[in-house]
């Protein structure tokens, strides 16, 4: 298998042979093939092919795709590295995944001089001499049947962290067939324009594939910054777009956002984290009936269920607006061939409505983890990835989650799902974001604590914020404390790290009520 053939495909099928669109240039199916060519060609001549190891680190450019496709079309496998990333949890990375090359744009030029010195037999190579013109060069001929088996690894992802140590997530060249093909069947592209703007080293790059191979466009911004975000969308009438929520929340909340022109938009899709219901209603009042929700971890290709447009609202009617009605809190149904069980602790199947392990058998599971055996054997069981997100199918067949499971807070006995103490606290007009975390309580064992952010220029009584949350949810899932920071520290991809919020209110020795 070869990233040429989604290429090739793309191009046949496009309907005006443009390709992408970044902040410097345009460039179209034919030159965009040649480019990942000519990549491909530089790095087999410098011996870097089948058996390598190849990390990216580059900012959102036309050349951060064709540099990994070129890596791809040689034979090597993929490490994508955050762009956002510091020297530590680069070489971090670098190290553990045994990476053979680093290709690296001007901008990373510190952190790699300090990388020569810790990593002295990894090569180092600049972005430009792999992508710029020479006199010499000639058209490169790239085969395309059969370069690579279907079960050899085209990616290696390094987990988010978020809860320990990163793990290296082995895809193979069929998880990516397969991611591809179930999108394409789930959401049908036609003449698609697609805003990426998150890093192309994370869900936007994985996002790319099904819109080139469908032969539609990107517009490729560096970074979500509101004011261009939603000009780009008018500009380019634009079709599609992917947002992690707390973006999102950054756009609703952006000066006259609810005039703006948001027509061209078929599918607004969010993911990566749970979004506070009272802000996709304000979402879908906003964008229109276009949010899209895609379920997934990198342990099964990012795509376990989706959420489709149509799927939020019952009988016409916004889900959540018919008494009795959770459809919004759902995530969506099992993508086509993926098979989604609920277990209870003991391994046995839970019934309708009742929560349990998330557990799903599908062709975009992992090869496994990085060398990591043990891990491996945890996690792919049988032919099932254990999630560790705990969730439910309800009678209609919508699956929901709860929480991760080592999110979840042991309070007094109790067990406490964050995310449903964040959904209640979001119905409080000033609060922008929230994270609810466990933190050990000599009394409690986990006291609960929420950290929220508020919207500019409002004030929170946070007595009267605890008493919203308990009278809906009572005392034992109330917040103990409730703390108001600037900021929320978050990953690369948009993640509220409660990892790091946890340990930042541990090290501040807070007392709690």
């Amino acid at each position: 298998m070869s990233i040429v053939q989604f290429l090739e495909r793309g191009r046949r099928l496009s309907k005006d042979g443009l390709l992408a669109t970044d902040d410097h240039r345009s460039m179209g199916y034919g030159e965009f093939i040649d480019l990942v060519a000519q990549v491909a060609s530089r790095l087999r001549s410098a011996g870097i092919g089948r058996g390598a190891r190849v990390g990216v680190a580059a900012p959102n450019l036309i050349d951060a795709l064709a540099v990994p496709y070129g890596a791809l079309t040689a034979g090597a496998t993929y490490l994508p590295v955050a762009a956002t990333g510091t020297h530590f949890e680069t070489e971090k990375t670098l190290r553990k995944f045994e990476c053979t090359a680093l290709i690296y744009h001007p901008k990373f030029e510190p952190v790699v001089e300090a990388l020569r010195q810790q990593l002295p037999a990894m090569r180092f190579i600049p972005l430009a001499e792999l992508v710029e013109p020479r006199p010499d060069d000639a058209r490169q001929e790239v085969a395309l049947p059969g370069s690579a088996p279907l079960d050899e690894i085209a990616w290696l992802i390094a987990t988010g962290g978020t809860t320990g140590e990163p793990k290296g997530v082995e895809l193979s060249w069929r998880a990516i067939i397969a991611y591809v093909q179930k999108f394409l069947a789930e959401v049908p592209l036609a003449d698609e324009t697609m805003l990426l703007a998150t890093p192309l080293t994370h869900a936007a790059g994985m996002l790319a594939l099904p819109v080139i191979a469908s032969g539609g466009r990107l517009v490729i911004a560096n970074g979500v910054e509101p004011a261009r975000f939603i000009s780009a969308i008018e500009q380019h009438r634009v079709t599609a777009t992917f947002l992690p929520p707390t973006a999102i929340y950054k756009l609703l909340d952006h000066p006259g956002v609810e005039t703006r022109d948001f027509s061209s938009l078929r599918h607004f899709i969010y993911g990566a984290a749970p979004v506070a219901l009272p802000r996709l209603r304000e979402a879908l009042r906003v964008f229109g009936p276009v949010m899209t929700q895609c379920y997934g971890q990198s342990e099964c290709h990012t795509f376990i269920a989706m959420m489709r447009p149509c799927d939020h609202f019952v009988d016409g009617r916004l889900g959540g607006e018919i008494a009795d009605d959770g459809r919004l809190s759902a995530c969506g149904r099992p993508n086509l061939g993926n098979i989604v069980e609920i277990r209870k602790e003991d391994g046995g199947p839970a019934a309708a409505g009742e929560p349990g392990e998330i557990c799903v058998a599908s062709d975009l599971n992992m090869s496994g983890y990085f060398r990591d055996e043990e891990q491996t054997r945890a996690t792919l069981v049988e032919g099932f990835i254990l999630t560790g997100d705990v969730g439910f199918l309800d009678d209609d067949g919508f699956l929901h989650i709860a929480d991760r499971k080592k999110d979840m807070i042991i309070t007094g006995g109790f067990n406490v799902y964050p995310t449903e103490v964040e959904n209640v606290m979001h119905d409080h007009p000033a609060v922008a974001e929230c994270a609810v975390v466990g933190v050990p309580d000599p009394y409690w064992g986990e006291a609960v604590v929420a950290v929220i952010r508020a919207h500019d220029g409002r004030n929170i009584d946070v007595e009267a914020l605890r008493g919203q949350v308990q009278a809906q949810l009572g005392a034992v899932k109330t917040p103990k404390a409730i703390h108001i920071w600037d900021e929320l520290p978050k990953s690369a991809v948009g993640k509220i790290l409660k990892r790091d919020i946890r340990d930042r209110l541990v090290r501040e020795s807070e007392s709690f009520p």
